[in-house]
């Protein structure tokens, strides 16, 4: 991942930051990268005015602690320095999206909100950053594995429609396999393909279609679209080694069912589609996906993309 120089690690304000801290620390000094920091959290009542300084004050120190104990854990820390700016009031996402354009940060790490047990996906900010932050951004659930021991997947669509699309991809292949070199080693490519005619075709009499064209078309589709992926493969130029997960079946079902079955610790996906009328936004088969998951997230967009947010 040695194109993020200017990574922004983003905090709520409340404990428990230290897998972000510390990848945010970690990919700092691996890139030799600037790395500031910022806390968003609520503003104090205005009858409360005379306790705002505190209130900042143990903000920064709570933070702080969280640092200087991850700093401790990391060989050669001498020079992490990590300044932290704060902003109070509401709209984070705002407040986060013009820290971002404004210091022309590339990549944001920040802890996912936390969930209730039971629960999948991601709460109000986080989805608001992911449809709207310009930069990629990297959402870390806490896990017991150490790094080194975590695993990487990478979800891809390689039937493109654009040259936009296809540096996504590649950019996708490109970024999970930096994050798989540091974790355990294995990147697991995930791709799912459907003929989405055949449960109308083989399931409706009347339309009496037979069976080995059928199958025969089925058998066509799903090896051009192997052939595609396997095409994007080779031209990302990843090395080492991986193990693609080819999956007939929808995408929003079969992802996030693969991802639990593999156990994977981290999925790097796109999260952005082109609508042809407004831009880009987010696809629905993304939100269905991101609704499902309980790993951490590096979701990035296509070179082109612009936040509705100025």
């Amino acid at each position: 991942m040695k194109e993020f120089k200017n990574i922004l690690f983003v905090s709520q304000g409340l404990p428990e930051n230290r897998d972000s801290i510390e990848q945010a620390l970690t990919l700092s000094k691996r890139n030799n990268a600037s790395l500031m920091g910022l806390i968003v959290s609520p503003a104090l009542p205005k009858n409360m005015a005379n306790y705002r300084d505190a209130y900042q004050q143990s903000l920064r120190d709570t933070l702080d602690k969280e640092i200087t104990q991850v700093q401790q854990t990391i060989e050669d820390n001498a020079d992490l320095p990590l300044a932290v700016e704060i902003a109070c009031g509401d709209k984070p996402a705002l407040k986060i999206i013009q820290c971002v354009q404004n210091h022309h940060r590339d990549l944001l790490i920040k802890q996912a909100e936390p969930i209730n047990d039971g629960a999948e996906g991601f709460k109000a900010l986080d989805m608001k950053l992911l449809r709207k932050c310009p930069c990629p951004i990297w959402l870390h659930r806490s896990s017991v594995k150490p790094h080194s021991h975590k695993r990487v997947a990478v979800a891809i669509d390689p039937i493109v429609h654009s040259e936009e699309d296809k540096q996504l991809v590649l950019q996708l292949l490109t970024v999970a396999r930096s994050i798989a070199d540091s974790c355990d080693s294995r990147l697991h490519i995930i791709s799912c393909w459907q003929y989405e005619l055949e449960s109308y075709l083989r399931h409706h009499s009347w339309i009496q279609i037979d069976d080995e064209q059928l199958n025969q078309e089925i058998e066509l589709l799903r090896d051009n679209h192997r052939q595609q992926l396997d095409n994007l493969i080779e031209e990302s130029g990843i090395a080492g080694e991986f193990t693609v997960h080819h999956i007939n079946g929808r995408a929003d079902d079969e992802i996030p069912q693969c991802v639990a079955i593999l156990e994977i610790d981290i999925l790097v996906m796109g999260t952005i589609a082109r609508s042809g009328i407004k831009g880009l936004v987010m696809g629905n088969t993304a939100e269905n996906i991101l609704q499902s998951l309980t790993c951490s997230l590096v979701a990035l967009k296509p070179q082109g993309f612009v936040s509705p947010i100025t």
